[in-house]
């Protein structure tokens, strides 16, 4: 599954207000029970149980959130925004204020860590990062997120980058 195979209109939700990470956790899961038909508890116990494991941050205001859901027929995901970051555990301390999380159906694991890889390649841009913290709206986020969910750019190099400079060679 490619970034371009996800439904960013859908599967976005900006400017959460979350105060810890229940309750964002909690968010992520009645959003996708809203849209699955799954009950809110059989979300919302697996990405717990996963976030016992360890913290699903990576940094930079950055988490993952992910787990294998059972009953899930398809892979799902919400990318949120929050209001104001929230303390995830991350190895750089930083409070969390952007989070994709990536659930996936427990009898179907093929190519679940694949995916995790490629979703998660696009937000260690620190543009992408910048860029949805400024999304004031779906349509901001979507601007976003559109030349990297059609593979037209490198998420390492921000989609307008500044001009390059050239000193003057000197003989």
């Amino acid at each position: 599954m490619g970034v371009s195979e996800f439904h960013w209109q859908r599967e976005l939700m900006i400017k959460a207000s979350c105060q810890d990470r229940r309750t964002a956790l909690q968010a992520i899961a009645s959003d996708v029970s809203d849209r699955t038909g799954i009950e809110t508890r059989a979300i919302l116990e697996p990405l717990i149980e996963r976030e016992a494991l360890g913290s699903t941050g990576f940094g930079g205001g950055f988490a993952l959130p992910h787990a294998l859901i059972p009953k899930l027929r398809f892979p799902a995901k919400l990318l949120m925004t929050l209001r104001q970051g929230i303390e995830f555990d991350a190895p750089d301390d930083t409070p969390v204020d952007i989070l994709l999380a990536v659930l996936w159906p427990q009898d179907q694991q093929e190519g679940f860590l694949p995916a995790l890889a490629r979703m998660c390649r696009m937000f260690r841009s620190s543009h992408v990062l910048q860029g949805l913290r400024s999304a004031g709206t779906k349509t901001e986020a979507m601007m976003v997120l559109q030349p990297f969910s059609h593979g037209l750019v490198d998420a390492n190099h921000p989609a307008n980058p500044p001009p390059m400079r050239y000193a003057a060679r000197r003989p």
